[in-house]
């Protein structure tokens, strides 16, 4: 827990953020570009990798890998804690992906591009998905390029796909059926139809040796990135932990969980090291997690889907 001076230190910042008016998009934090030139050449070799907790991000990685696989391209793809490293040295590109996370990206997303091998020149590119056209999503994605940049990458694009939300914080129990109902379950296949396309534009941009400069804007959603909004947003949340009578041991709450915050044998989390990213709630399929906000108990998204009879469309990719 944080001392009492911390949380009023950081009362006292929200509170004068609060105050300040509308920032300026057009204050550049950032610029990612590269510093060397790009030769054109025929790529033979890429790398797609993602993290992904309800699986949204993961489809949009297979069908990035699978279109680049039609033009014979060998595709190295994966969860980002199940590729090896060691395997990006000799492709012609990579590709990361990750779902914005509090107007970013995770930390552990960040720590994970930290501790790549120097990427030598190689093109790379980043795609997120997020669940609301105010999730900051550009600036997230940035921030994949930014790491892969430090790393000697060369920087070719960066895309943005919307999914429906997967905050489990607006799923309440109480509600039995949550509205208004979502007019499209995203992604859909327009969804899937933008992330093809933008394959191609990666495959075309190296083929001419094309890279891309990206700016990094002080938008609102980013300054607030400062305060620590998970933090915050924990503060409000109570009673996370297993319910022992409920859970089968399948698992999958701790194979989502990217701080190992989740033990089984004790059915507990710590919610000291969580960060609160709801992939446990989220994916549980028996509501064996309890979680509390604003002491309203909450179902995740599997549970709000099935109150609400809705389904993801399946790219055609995955269909088969």
């Amino acid at each position: 827990m944080e001392s009492r001076r911390t949380f009023l230190k950081k009362s006292a910042l929200i509170g004068a953020a609060a105050t300040l008016p509308a920032i300026s998009s057009c204050v550049t934090i950032n610029t990612i570009e590269t510093k060397f030139s790009i030769k054109p050449k025929k790529i033979s070799k890429a790398a797609v990798v993602w993290y992904s907790q309800t699986g949204n991000t993961q489809k949009c990685g297979k069908v990035l890998a699978r279109t680049l696989e039609k033009k014979g391209i060998s595709v190295i793809s994966g969860e980002m804690r199940e590729v090896g490293r060691t395997e990006f040295s000799d492709v012609d590109l990579l590709v990361a992906g990750a779902p914005v996370f509090y107007y970013d990206i995770p930390d552990f997303v960040k720590e994970y591009i930290q501790i790549l091998p120097e990427l030598k020149g190689t093109p790379v590119a980043a795609y997120v998905t997020f669940g609301g056209p105010e999730g900051n999503q550009h600036n997230a994605a940035c921030s994949i390029l930014e790491g892969l940049v430090k790393k000697n990458g060369g920087p070719v694009g960066l895309n943005a796909f919307m999914s429906i939300s997967s905050y489990a914080l607006n799923f309440k129990a109480s509600d039995k059926e949550i509205n208004p109902k979502p007019k499209a379950i995203l992604p859909d296949h327009n969804t899937y139809k933008n992330v093809r396309a933008y394959a191609e534009f990666l495959y075309s941009a190296i083929e001419q040796g094309r890279t891309s400069v990206f700016k990094k804007t002080l938008t609102s959603r980013e300054f607030s990135t400062y305060f620590g909004p998970e933090w915050w947003t924990k503060l409000l949340v109570g009673n996370h932990t297993i319910i022992e009578e409920k859970c089968v041991g399948c698992g999958t709450c701790v194979e989502k969980c990217p701080t190992d915050s989740i033990d089984l044998d004790a059915f507990s989390v710590d919610t000291d090291t969580c960060v609160l990213c709801c992939g446990c709630i989220n994916n549980c399929e028996y509501q064996a997690v309890n979680m509390e906000y604003s002491k309203e108990k909450l179902i995740g998204l599997k549970e709000f889907l099935k109150r609400n009879t809705l389904k993801f469309e399946l790219p055609s990719e995955l269909s088969t």
